[in-house]
């Protein structure tokens, strides 16, 4: 007995400590086998036969396979001895799907988890490399004023980027490298970007990293095209720095409020961008009060905000800093601040509900002196 079944996002597909019979073949989507909370890979190829092992082994299923996106999966329900007998084309079938997987695990084996750095939690974060944090992208176009102008988008955010003029270069590259995220260009020619996507998803390095297309704004058929090929998301060109950064964020599994708030030794700053658009302004809000109990949790009582960026000071600006200002006056925190504004306007900061003691400030030294200042006079 064969039967289709459409899954969404998140639902289970096979459960772990199953005794199975039969097995499973992917139709469309991606699927992920976890086991112990990690995923341990991925399998997104239309045909790809799963589930197999139980009914072969005569033992429970040891991991649990879950739709990583919407997918349709044909559940053959039958004893794999009859399958054979009746079609011996799928014992080779499976056969070749057996010592792919083992090809893997041996692949993996002598050297471990910690190089390969493949798995990551099942709630999506990753386990990395604690000796080294950097964000490391490959984008993967032949136009190298695509990847000048990411490489300095990206700079903003400290992360590195290397480029790959095509598939071969790309391919390569995830030979001896890791990286956070892999961007390519669904503009090279016929069937490349597709390809490579599928490629990569072989490679131990890079099976678990988030592969997202390029495409020219509006073009929604290279959009479609790239989501069902398994794509995590999609960026337009020209780039918006907004909507770039959110993009890479949400598919690197990073805090996307981290732009604006860092802790820098003794004290919080939140930095307003150049511009203030409304992705920004709610991604500011929705993460103020997080940002505000942490900066409680870390012992932290100084604060400076700057605005010195913003190329106009207008409503939008002074109801984000108004807001997170009063937060603080709200919970009665023994805070200190100051506020690096420039211009003949930078005093009307003071009239904000909450900044009408805080220090406006030239710079970020002028910021960090005028603390200083304050325990001399609460000393005197």
């Amino acid at each position: 007995m064969i039967k289709l079944q459409e899954y969404k996002e998140g639902e289970v597909v096979l459960p772990e400590g199953e005794l199975g019979r039969g097995f499973c073949i992917l139709e469309s989507g991606t699927l992920e086998v976890i086991r112990d909370n990690r995923v341990l890979s991925e399998i997104d190829m239309k045909g790809a036969i799963f589930g197999e092992l139980s009914e072969i082994l005569g033992m429970k299923r040891d991991a649990t396979i879950r739709a990583k996106t919407a997918a349709s999966v044909r559940h053959v329900e039958e004893s794999i001895a009859d399958i054979v007998s009746k079609n011996p084309k799928v014992a080779l079938k499976l056969i070749r799907t057996l010592g792919r997987r083992l090809y893997r695990m041996n692949k993996i084996a002598p050297r471990g988890d910690s190089d390969f750095n493949i798995f990551k939690k099942a709630d999506g974060t990753k386990t990395l490399d604690t000796t080294d944090n950097t964000i490391r992208i490959l984008v993967v176009d032949d136009k190298p004023n695509i990847i000048k102008q990411l490489t300095d988008m990206f700079a903003k955010s400290d992360w590195q980027v290397e480029g790959a003029k095509d598939e071969q270069c790309a391919l390569d590259a995830c030979e001896h490298s890791h990286y956070s995220a892999i961007l390519i260009s669904m503009a090279l020619p016929g069937d490349t970007a597709i390809d490579l996507r599928r490629k990569l998803k072989t490679n131990h390095r890079v099976l678990n990293t988030p592969v997202v297309g390029m495409i020219v704004m509006g073009d929604q058929a290279a959009q479609k095209k790239a989501l069902d090929a398994g794509f995590a998301d999609c960026i337009t060109k020209p780039f918006d720095q907004n909507k770039t950064d959110a993009v890479m964020y949400n598919v690197m599994n990073l805090d996307s409020s981290a732009r604006y708030f860092k802790f820098v030794d003794d004290y919080l700053l939140f930095e307003l961008p150049t511009e203030l658009s409304p992705f920004v302004i709610n991604d500011i809000k929705e993460n103020m009060d997080q940002r505000i109990r942490n900066t409680i949790n870390e012992g932290i009582l100084k604060l400076i905000i700057d605005v010195s960026s913003l190329e106009e000071v207008e409503e939008e600006a002074i109801e984000v800093v108004g807001e997170f200002s009063e937060k603080i006056e709200d919970m009665k925190l023994p805070m200190r601040g100051a506020i690096i504004a420039t211009g003949e306007d930078s005093e009307m900061w003071n009239n904000l509900d909450g900044c009408e003691d805080w220090a406006i400030c030239d710079n970020l030294e002028e910021a960090k002196e005028s603390f200083d200042r304050e325990v001399e006079t609460e000393e005197d």
